[in-house]
């Protein structure tokens, strides 16, 4: 008896491997034209932000097969500050998504996104303790534009005046 159960355990270990790992596998990557258009790195015209003249390069990739799109920022002011954040978005086929934005300011300062796309447009909603974002972004070919409007509160946590943008990024 013993000799008939080990190889009747083995086989039933084997093909109940070989069914889970069947299952384990990750969904195909995220097909988007539009998505697609904005990977690369894109450098932004100079641009105010805060009383300072900012320049942004902006790296995009998909990343994790294709589930998540990668956005590195950094901008630097004519003072010399540099402005560093990692934006991670997790797009859906049917256009919607979620996404985080971390930052240089730490833990009070992560973001969190919604948004969708249409055509060659992404519109952002975002929100964190220093206030809420609306960026809308268009692709055209090799050019990249934001429009970007910002409701931030200050120390205290009065609502400041709000600042809108428009920022053209040129693909390098």
């Amino acid at each position: 008896m013993k000799k008939f159960i080990l190889p009747v355990i083995l086989i039933l270990l084997f093909v109940s491997n070989k069914m889970f790992a069947q299952g384990m596998m990750p969904p195909a990557p995220i097909k988007s034209a539009l998505l697609e258009s904005m990977m690369g790195t894109w450098v932004s015209q100079p641009y105010e932000m805060m009383g300072e003249k900012m320049t942004d390069e902006v790296t995009q990739s998909m990343i994790m097969n294709g589930q998540f799109l990668q956005v590195n920022v950094k901008s630097t002011s004519s003072s010399g500050f540099t402005y560093e954040s990692l934006v991670i978005i997790a797009p859906s086929e049917d256009g919607t998504f979620t996404g985080w934005s971390f930052d240089i300011f730490g833990k009070k300062a992560i973001s969190t996104y919604t948004g969708t796309t249409k055509d060659n447009q992404m519109f952002i909603t975002g929100t964190s303790s220093w206030g809420s974002e609306i960026r809308n972004i268009t692709m055209e070919g090799n050019v990249m534009i934001a429009n970007v409007s910002f409701k931030m509160k200050d120390e205290s946590g009065k609502e400041m005046p709000e600042m809108t943008n428009s920022i053209t990024y040129n693909k390098k």
